[in-house]
């Protein structure tokens, strides 16, 4: 490889090799202190490769989009997401990406294979949203590709474009009405595992994972709202993890209702009794340092990390599960998002701003809240014709 020199400075050696310009000077890499000239130019060739490939530890010329998009994930867009992000990226390019593109090489891939794997992913039921994410994040991945690790020319990503028939809502939001609601919490009742999910869900309008992450500590009775910063997330095979929330609009407060802060009231007093009931087998929750939820029961010497007291247990203090409660919420034809959903647009329904329901929710903008959330329900018809008759229809 002529492009890495060994020169000999003292008793050792060192390899060298230009790396580009800077502001128009040339930039030189150099390494030292190798005790032969073969070891030196070894070494060189290893340092060479990294460079020419991005610093994501690819030196061979001709790389599967797997093999590629893994060093990428590892050594590029880890250092700059959470963890939570880092796994949604993983998962997104395992369920969409990979099966159909994962052992083409890098070098191979074209325009016309990108256009045929879009279509693909749109027959096996994805949305135009979820199209346009994994696209955007394949066209990022490329992009790393095109440069600095120069594996190919030009991105074959930027030229396909998502098709304008592909659905705009796969999963069906339901609208949850009251008495439906009702008929759950009598199906569910005060002191089994799903009542206060469900309270929570349907009062707030609050993500599950947001659900699921509340201590007793963001709860603020006096000034009747919830405090908003943590979730409760699963990164796969290692477990619950307690984090952030995943952007700046996201971390809010909830004002609440008196109904929904008398129940948490009544579960708060009803835990400290299911405490003294199961003793020292009645488990206590704890957060490691990296976020990491550690169960123990309480007879047991506390494990390293911060005690968290949790809303959402079961009688014996354990967690309960975002699975377990997905499986009910299906069993039961709906998902979390309904309840948001319904949140939302009964709140719209009811003459709120939408920028105070975005503020609500955690978006950064009303237009998001207005276009995920609400939709042309017959009394906004009927509502928006009432407002045309008595203010601006045209009077003989």
């Amino acid at each position: 490889m002529a492009q890495v020199r060994v020169r000999k400075r003292g008793k050792t050696f060192s390899y060298i090799f230009e790396a580009g310009k800077i502001d128009g000077k040339r930039k030189v890499v150099e390494k030292g202190g190798y005790p032969t000239k073969a070891e030196a130019y070894k070494a060189g060739v290893a340092a060479y490769n990294d460079f020419l490939h991005g610093n994501i530890g690819i030196t061979s010329e001709s790389i599967s989009l797997k093999d590629f998009m893994t060093a990428w994930l590892d050594n590029v867009v880890a250092a700059n997401v959470k963890p939570t992000t880092l796994q949604e990226y993983r998962i997104r390019f395992q369920k969409h990406i990979a099966p159909y593109l994962g052992e083409v090489k890098v070098q191979e891939l074209t325009p016309a294979m990108l256009d045929k794997w879009i279509r693909d992913i749109q027959k096996a039921g994805l949305a135009y949203n979820t199209i346009s994410a994994v696209h955007a994040f394949l066209h990022n991945a490329l992009n790393y590709a095109v440069y600095p690790a120069q594996l190919i020319n030009s991105n074959p990503a930027a030229y396909i474009k998502v098709p304008k028939n592909a659905p705009k809502n796969v999963v069906k939001r339901h609208i949850i009405t009251p008495e439906r609601f009702k008929a759950l919490l009598e199906k569910y009742p005060f002191g089994t595992p799903f009542y206060i999910p469900l309270l929570l869900l349907y009062h707030t309008g609050m993500r599950l994972g947001e659900v699921l992450g509340l201590s007793w500590s963001d709860i603020d009775f006096s000034a009747k709202k919830i405090n908003l910063y943590r979730q409760i997330v699963y990164h796969d095979k290692k477990g619950y993890f307690l984090t952030t929330l995943k952007t700046e609009s996201s971390k809010r407060y909830v004002i609440v209702d008196d109904y929904l802060l008398g129940e948490l009231a009544r579960w708060h007093n009803q835990q400290a009794e299911n405490e003294k009931q199961f003793g020292d087998n009645y488990v206590y929750v704890y957060r490691e340092e990296n976020g990491h939820v550690q169960r123990q029961s309480k007879g047991l010497p506390p494990p390293f990390g911060e005690k968290i007291s949790l809303l959402c247990t079961r009688n014996d203090g354990r967690i309960i599960l975002r699975g377990i409660i997905v499986k009910f919420l299906t069993k039961e034809g709906l998902n979390a998002h309904s309840f948001r959903h319904t949140h939302a647009t009964q709140l719209i329904e009811n003459g709120a701003a939408p920028k105070g329901v975005a503020g609500r929710l955690g978006h950064s903008n009303a237009q998001i809240t207005q276009n995920l959330y609400t939709h042309n329900t017959l009394k906004l018809q009927e509502e928006t014709a009432a407002i045309f008759t008595q203010n601006l229809q045209t009077k003989p």
